[in-house]
């Protein structure tokens, strides 16, 4: 293989994001395949025979960390995550999940081209065959003998009917399908509504827990003003007051009733 024209796989469910990355391989002479769906990517992974994958991990549907774990089931391939998740926890997570490497975003594209071309070259060398020993005498009078052939190895393949899953209209999906309308990537709604771009992502994507709660309100509402898009659709609620003090006034009771019937 040959890294300088080596084909690499861009796992991206914004278009805006992996179009850039796209391009910036391409001006490096890299060849390069963008998929938007973790699900798409397992299915093309034994027609395409990547050379390398480049995996986000907040998508729909199956989060990056799953998608890496079957990728390694059935490719030697390797992995870079980039993601916007920069925490301690979050980098062990991947490389747990068989990533080769972790970069976050936003990336310095130098940076990122140093990183693939260390791993296509672990990866050459992981794959080159060793020399056979000359068969001869050692220096201790020994005869030398090529290595014993070691077993081949057979590669699980790709789940090719990955199940289906029915999407629902709710906010997040209905941001998203605006913003794309719009023609709008995540970058420049960030520099408009003042909200990160990556909570912007987890929002579309209504993975609530990666946007602050101190922040969830204010952020879903700026977005969807920006978008014009009616907040209407079910929201993450926080717990009310009367939730939280419910069970506390029942166990008051009980424990009122047994110090009456005590008495």
């Amino acid at each position: 293989m040959n890294i300088m024209s080596a084909t690499i796989m861009v796992v991206d469910d914004d278009p805006a994001i992996s179009t850039l990355i796209s391009h910036q391989l391409r001006s490096l002479g890299y060849r390069t395949v963008c998929l938007r769906d973790g699900l798409q990517a397992l299915q093309q992974m034994a027609i395409i025979q990547p050379d390398l994958v480049l995996l986000d991990v907040m998508m729909p549907h199956m989060s990056g960390w799953d998608i890496c774990r079957q990728i390694r089931a059935c490719s030697e391939a390797p992995i870079i995550l980039l993601t916007a998740k920069d925490a301690d926890a979050d980098v062990i997570n991947g490389l747990n999940a068989g990533a080769d490497d972790y970069v976050t975003k936003p990336y310095r594209i130098a940076q990122l081209h140093a990183r693939i071309e260390a791993a296509l070259r672990r990866s050459v060398q992981r794959t080159r065959p060793r020399p056979a020993a000359r068969v001869g005498s050692a220096s201790d009078g020994s005869r030398l003998s090529p290595p014993a052939p070691s077993a081949p190895q057979t590669l699980e393949t790709a789940p090719t009917k990955p199940p289906v899953t029915t999407p629902r209209l709710r906010l997040g999906a209905t941001l998203r399908e605006e913003r794309l309308r719009r023609g709008v990537s995540l970058y420049q709604a960030e520099q408009i509504c003042r909200v990160r771009w990556d909570y912007l992502q987890a929002i579309e994507q209504e993975q609530w827990e990666y946007v602050p709660q101190a922040r969830r309100q204010a952020a879903i509402r700026a977005y969807a003003a920006y978008l014009g898009v009616p907040l209407r659709y079910p929201q993450p609620r926080r717990a009310s007051l009367a939730s939280v003090a419910a069970p506390l006034v029942a166990v008051a009771l009980m424990l009122v009733v047994v110090v009456v019937y005590f008495l």
